[in-house]
């Protein structure tokens, strides 16, 4: 896993043909379908892995969190810096948002968006070209192309 800052990971989206909103974040693509985030906490674990299942033999995919802090009950900051702390990271969300995946880490790439969306976090997952994105939201929709 490489950790990107917010302008390497909007680099990335450039270099690798995703287009992005006014925002600077990945543009919807009009086949997206929505779906619900669920309330139950297992069922949020099952729908990310049901979401992110086509993922597992992409070469790179890109998880990207854009937004957190909305509900500052849902969430526990410690979890998260501590867990990119076992990865060595150590620069704040803010500054290094974006978290790139080869295939051999797609457990590392669960985990993460996993996180996120327990924490009700803004979260894209995307792969080069647009070919598939799901989006997590802080409002507990989400949107999918895969």
């Amino acid at each position: 896993m490489k950790i990107l800052s917010r302008n390497e990971t909007e680099t990335w989206c450039r270099t690798h043909d995703i287009a992005l909103d006014n925002r600077l974040r990945p543009l919807r693509p009009l086949n997206a379908e929505r779906f619900p985030i669920p309330v139950d906490t297992g069922q949020r674990i099952a729908t990310v892995r049901a979401n992110l299942a086509s993922f597992e033999n992409e070469t790179e995919t890109l998880v990207w969190f854009t937004e957190w802090g909305a509900w500052p009950s849902s969430e526990r900051m410690h979890i998260f810096e501590r867990f990119r702390l076992s990865y060595g990271e150590k620069r704040l969300l803010i500054d290094a948002p974006g978290h790139l995946y080869e295939h051999s880490e797609f457990e590392d790439l669960l985990s993460y968006v996993t996180l996120g969306v327990l924490f009700l976090w803004d979260v894209f997952v995307v792969t080069p070209g647009l070919t598939k994105i799901v989006f997590y939201s802080h409002d507990e929709i989400g949107y999918r192309t895969v």
